[in-house]
Parts: structure tokens; sequence; C-alpha cells
């Protein structure tokens, strides 16, 4: 869940986490999971949402994302910093392979996401994080409904869209996953 009082209120979607403009109700939705915030447009009622992650039983992790000079109070817990995925080469594997098992919790097969399948992520979409993650639930969905249609269901987004993402990855296509040569594009 976000919390970016600018962005309204929406439900999360296969494109982007959900968003509360209101700290409080943010940190309500993200219960078992992880709030994320911009140091720099922190909620009006972020007082209120302090307290509530305050509590004994929070079981929210709050993440507020900031230039590590941007406050003198981010000194501890030392700033996480997520280096570019361009700069991690040696790592890109076992990203993969993590998102990967990430997908196969969601009840695919253990054979819908394949060897071939992570070959063609690292030569194909792997710029970022999210296109990664992606390209992952993407092609096991489309493995497992063995249409676009059906994986687009799968993915609670629309075909059209999903046959997009597909269509802009045209000029790698010879380079595709071999059971995606069923589809014209």
């Amino acid at each position: 869940m976000v919390c970016d009082p600018r962005r309204g209120n929406w439900k999360p979607t296969v494109r982007s986490p959900g968003n509360r403009a209101s700290g409080a109700e943010a940190f309500a939705a993200a219960s078992g999971g992880t709030l994320c915030l911009r140091h720099s447009r922190l909620p009006d009622d972020y007082a209120k949402m302090t307290e509530m992650a305050r509590e004994p039983d929070a079981a929210v992790r709050v993440v507020v994302c900031a230039a590590p000079s941007a406050d003198p109070f981010l000194i501890l817990p030392g700033p996480l910093t997520i280096p570019p995925l361009a700069s991690r080469a040696e790592d890109l594997p076992r990203i993969i392979e993590e998102y990967g098992q990430d997908v196969a919790t969601l009840g695919a097969r253990p054979d819908a996401f394949t060897a071939e399948d992570r070959a063609w992520i690292a030569r194909s979409c792997a710029t970022t994080l999210h296109e990664v993650e992606k390209a992952a639930l993407r092609l096991v969905a489309l493995r497992m409904a063995g249409s676009i249609s059906g994986a687009a269901e799968l993915l609670g987004m629309a075909p059209v869209s999903l046959r997009r993402w597909i269509s802009r990855r045209s000029p790698v296509l010879g380079q595709a996953p071999a059971f995606w040569g069923k589809w014209r594009f």
C-alpha cells in the first residue's frame, strides 16, 4: 500500500499498489504488509499514523522513501539503498529465479516458469525489478491460461493491455518463449 495525499484513493491493480490519501486509512489497508510513504509527501494525519505504527501489535512495516540527506533523523537505522539493476548483472539470475518462486506461491504449476522464460526475461525485460516481476507474472499467466484473454483474467487486467505488452516486445519475439508462437500480433 502507498500513502500519497496527492494521488487520491484507489485499489491495487496489476500495474500499481493501492493508494490512500489518509495515513490512518493507508495504515489500516496495509495490515499484514508494507506501507510506503514519500518523505516529501507525508499525509496530513502523519502523527496519527505514527501512533498506530508504534502500537505493539501493529502488523504493518512502514517504509519512508527519501534522499539520504533529506532529514537528519534518517541516520539510524542506516538507509537502505537499492542499486540499479543494471549494476547487478551477477545477481540477475537469482533475482529472476526469486520472482519465479514468488509466482509459484500464487498457485502456479511447478513447470509454469521455465528456464526458457528466465533466459528470455534476462535478455528482454531485466531493466528494473518491477519489469522482471511483471514479466514473470505475465509469462506464467499466459502459460497457465493458454490464451491472452484467459491470462488477462488471471492477472485482473484488460486483454488489450496484455496484448499491447506482448506486442511492444515483438522485436524480441524471435527469442521469446516458444509457446508465444501460437498467437498472432
